[in-house]
């Protein structure tokens, strides 16, 4: 997992190609006027969600984790809590659900909690798990994008899409 701002591009010199194609695709993307639903960049391999949904107490949420798709999450408005952790768990693991690509997990191992604003991304690799959508202070209505990588993306070169 790794998370910044889309306000400081010269930041993304070390990531990724890839990932700083799409941080620079939704950086130059006025998400605000984006309506909710999926967008499709690349079809299955690269698209968008777009989502608005009030932020709910950690507690009361499950985790999730990808096995395909590394996620991308842009907030777009709000004030929103992700708690995540490096390790993926052994154990507490819901069924996957290949359709969706998820797998929900009951807690999270030695996790940690990110406050995201307005314009923060964090990437989230294929087995991270992450719980989004978390209310801290401030948390209300939360506006967010969230980008789905095919894992078969990451170590090839962007060329023209």
């Amino acid at each position: 997992m790794f998370h910044g701002s889309l306000a400081q591009p010269l930041f993304f010199d070390g990531l990724p190609e890839r990932i700083r194609w799409v941080l620079d695709y939704l950086a130059k993307t006025p998400l605000q006027e984006l309506s909710c639903g999926r967008h499709d960049i690349d079809g299955d391999l690269m698209f968008m969600n777009v989502m608005e949904f009030d932020a709910q107490p950690a507690q009361s949420k499950k985790a999730e984790l990808h096995h395909v798709y590394a996620d991308i999450q842009v907030l777009i408005s709000g004030i929103e809590g992700i708690e995540y952790s490096p390790f993926t768990p052994e154990k507490n693991l819901g069924p996957y659900q290949a359709d969706d690509d998820y797998q929900l997990i009951s807690d999270i191992p030695h996790k940690s909690q990110l406050h995201m604003f307005p314009g923060m991304f964090a990437v989230f690799l294929p087995g991270e798990p992450h719980k989004p959508g978390c209310q801290i202070a401030g948390s209300d209505t939360i506006k967010k994008a969230v980008v789905k990588l095919h894992y078969t993306l990451l170590s090839e070169p962007c060329g023209q899409l």
